[in-house]
């Protein structure tokens, strides 16, 4: 421990050192001697505070030194995050996403509205509207009593829509396309000058179609505008009672 001339000494120092006015910045010597003795009461300190108590007469003396360092605690483990993506890139992929999924409907749709029954690539041309003004000849449909339908002219073509004989009003359809400038009635019978008086009907499934090739010569193209070598095939489309034209 300093002395107790040395703590008066110190006192002093510190007055003139920290007290309002002090001068000790132009005493060399006496800066020095301050920095000297609070050194030395600083580590007078240090000594008093970290001695160990008297030893308690017979007590065991425990060595510090034998005791192993203390165990280093593991470090706390970093929990898993997926990382998240910027706002930029979460509305770009949301979009994308949105493209599929509308590709994806609308490739669907087409699909369903398609009643092209082979997929060959036809071009629809035209879906004909029963025309309740015209009425086909009577031997087309004869033995059948109701349920006949007509529809509308197409580059000099009609159709008529009607129920099967065999199977009755709720059995499959048949339908008969013909062009009535080139059909003259005769009594009970038709004549037909054209190449196409063409009657089908449907099975199971299968609607009834009627498909022909209008080449060169042939009668049918004199009371239309189609060229030679136009092929078409009318197909009954009995969801939405209508009759639609491919071309090909």
């Amino acid at each position: 421990m300093p002395r107790i001339d040395d703590d008066d000494e110190l006192s002093a120092l510190r007055r003139r050192a920290y007290a309002p006015g002090g001068d000790i910045a132009d005493d060399p010597e006496a800066l020095g001697r301050l920095i000297e003795l609070e050194s030395r009461d600083g580590s007078s300190s240090t000594s008093a505070s970290g001695s160990a108590p008297p030893d308690v007469e017979g007590a065991p003396i425990e060595d510090s030194a034998d005791e192993g360092p203390d165990p280093v605690p593991d470090p706390p483990r970093r929990r898993f995050r997926m990382p998240r993506l910027p706002r930029s890139t979460t509305i770009l992929l949301t979009a994308a996403a949105l493209v599929v999924v509308c590709a994806g409907t609308a490739l669907v749709l087409v699909q369903r509205v398609q009643t092209d029954p082979l997929q060959v690539g036809a071009t629809q041309v035209a879906r004909l509207a029963p025309d309740p003004g015209f009425r086909p000849p009577s031997s087309f449909t004869r033995g059948v009593s109701s349920g006949v339908t007509s529809y509308a002219e197409f580059e000099g073509f009609r159709v008529a829509v009607y129920a099967s004989f065999d199977a009755g009003e709720g059995g499959s359809k048949c339908m008969t396309v013909w062009q009535p400038a080139l059909l003259q009635e005769l009594g009970d019978g038709t004549s037909y000058d054209g190449q196409y008086l063409m009657p089908s009907c449907g099975a199971g499934l299968f609607p009834p179609t009627a498909t022909m090739l209008l080449s060169e010569g042939t009668p049918e193209l004199r009371n239309g505008d189609l060229p030679a070598g136009t092929a078409l095939q009318f197909v009954y489309d009995a969801a939405n009672d209508e009759v639609v034209v491919f071309e090909g």
